[in-house]
């Protein structure tokens, strides 16, 4: 996908940053490349930062990640972004008070020592 980026900036974290649109057009590859990551790391950031839109199907993602992470004992934070779109998406879903967030990608990273 072009509008993802991936990247291992430590030993067992991955960070997922968006870029974008996502939609039911992304939606199985993103849903292929969470459950990868979460599969393989002890924690996943995903950075909607430069996400400019996201649909249902990515919020359904979001939970089925997080639930992931959950059952293998591994974390899951959402890096937030200030497109209001996105975030208005992610407070109408109530994602925010279920998922870990944060507001920065030092802060997200420092969840991995919590």
């Amino acid at each position: 996908m072009d509008d993802v980026t991936v990247s291992q900036p430590g030993e067992s974290i991955t960070v997922i940053a968006l870029h974008g649109e996502h939609d039911l057009g992304t939606a199985s590859e993103m849903a292929v490349l969470l459950d990868d990551a979460i599969s393989s790391s002890n924690l996943v950031v995903v950075d909607v930062t430069s996400a400019q839109f996201i649909d249902s199907s990515f919020l359904h993602n979001l939970v089925k990640a997080h639930r992931g992470a959950q059952t293998r004992g591994s974390r899951f934070v959402l890096q937030m972004g200030t497109a209001r779109i996105v975030r208005r998406a992610l407070e109408i879903s109530g994602l925010l008070e279920e998922l870990e967030c944060a507001s920065t990608r030092d802060e997200a990273l420092a969840k991995a020592t919590d």
